[in-house]
């Protein structure tokens, strides 16, 4: 059975008073200007691959921020999707693109699909979730969500979230520590759907993993809060007790890179074990941050100019995106093949060997650059002008 998609991308803007009291079943409204262009890094050694050099080779510009609205909706699954007259509702700048290309193509539709019946009615409702809550799309892709609901809470715009109740734990956790005035509604997926009178859509701050510059404000405002070690962390992220995580690629002598870090000096840790608030403290004081490809390596969202950065293995370019926004240096030690290890819808593991000499030449490569690093810096947060306000909401 096909799925219908209601893409409200292009819908018209209108003003922000307009849009949260008007009578449109869909709109949206500026927050802030686009075209901040994010200017490449050079990678800290060449890659023999072009699409891990892509990224570096050109400056990409950030999009606008806008708010969605949408009236009327039908909210459910285990991703807190909308459904608008029976097709599902889909915004480039609210879901990253392949959430449409899952619906378009039916993959998986028990993680979206909103099939219970439409049980409780809420007023209004902030909606800041998809299906993909695994870490790394959770912190690029709903995460920055939270911090323009923090600017939108001192334009008077607080309303409850919703969240399914199979979502991960640590989901309402950092809702709560990051808007603590915004109340929490769950329903459960299996049982109901949720009928939203007026439900708000907020901006990831990102297209296509393109940064808007309020999100690094936002995250440096963060960090200047975090307890610092006495002395700036150099960290290697280890996969091994995501036993249920490699599910397209296996480094298969982990234990050998692993020891090599720690003999030079790095810090062994599993962000997936510790508190979001010792994530924020240790990644925004980080000086250097190594280890596999993945979501715990994504943390580097969080750390500040200048950090360096050595990947083991490429799958996106979501990495790079990171290293170019938050101007900080990068570079890729691929599998002794020379071939990344990229997502398949298959389920099949791929398994990867890198060189451990090559492994310890670059890492301490990387140490030595780290010890020549200038200071680094916090900017200031962008206050949001939306367009159309005339008063507090």
């Amino acid at each position: 059975m096909s799925v219908g998609v209601a893409d409200i991308s292009n819908v018209d803007r209108v003003g922000f008073d307009q849009v949260l009291h008007g009578g449109a079943r869909v709109g949206r409204a500026r927050l802030l200007s686009g075209g901040y262009h994010t200017r490449p890094r050079r990678m800290l050694w060449a890659c023999d691959n072009d699409a891990v050099e892509q990224p570096h080779t050109g400056r990409s510009p950030a999009p606008d921020v806008d708010l969605y609205v949408v009236r009327d909706a039908v909210v459910g699954g285990h991703g807190a999707h909308l459904t608008l007259d029976g097709d599902m509702v889909f915004a480039s700048v609210v879901y990253p693109d392949y959430v449409k290309y899952w619906y378009e193509h039916r993959i998986t539709p028990e993680l979206w699909g909103v099939t219970a019946p439409v049980g409780p009615e809420i007023d209004t409702a902030f909606v800041i979730s998809h299906f993909n809550f695994v870490w790394g799309h959770w912190l690029t892709e709903m995460y920055p969500k939270l911090l323009l609901m923090e600017g939108l809470s001192h334009l008077g715009v607080r309303a409850p979230i919703l969240v399914p109740s199979t979502a991960p734990a640590y989901v309402p956790a950092i809702i709560s520590a990051t808007l603590p005035r915004h109340p929490i509604i769950t329903y459960d997926p299996t049982q109901e759907s949720v009928r939203v009178k007026r439900a708000l859509l907020p901006h990831m701050l990102n297209r296509h993993y393109i940064f808007h510059e309020f999100l690094g404000a936002a995250l440096d405002q963060r960090a200047r809060g975090a307890p610092l070690h006495q002395a700036p962390g150099r960290l290697f992220i280890s996969r091994r007790h995501l036993a249920n995580d490699a599910s397209f690629r296996r480094l298969t002598n982990q234990d050998e890179i692993e020891g090599i870090a720690t003999e030079l000096g790095l810090e062994m840790i599993s962000p997936e074990r510790l508190s979001w608030d010792d994530q924020i403290a240790r990644f925004s004081n980080a000086s250097v941050v190594m280890g596999e490809f993945g979501s715990g390596l994504h943390n580097t969202l969080l750390s500040p100019a200048e950090t360096k950065v050595m990947a083991l293995n490429w799958v996106v370019d979501v990495q790079s995106r990171i290293a170019n926004f938050r101007r900080q240096d990068i570079g890729y030690l691929l599998a002794t093949d020379g071939v990344p290890r990229i997502h398949n819808l298959e389920g099949v593991t791929h398994d990867f060997v890198i060189d451990p000499a090559a492994f310890r030449d670059k890492a301490q490569l990387v140490l030595d650059l780290a010890d020549k690093a200038p200071l680094r810096r916090y900017e200031d947060i962008p206050v949001l002008r939306p367009e159309g306000r005339r008063e507090a909401v």
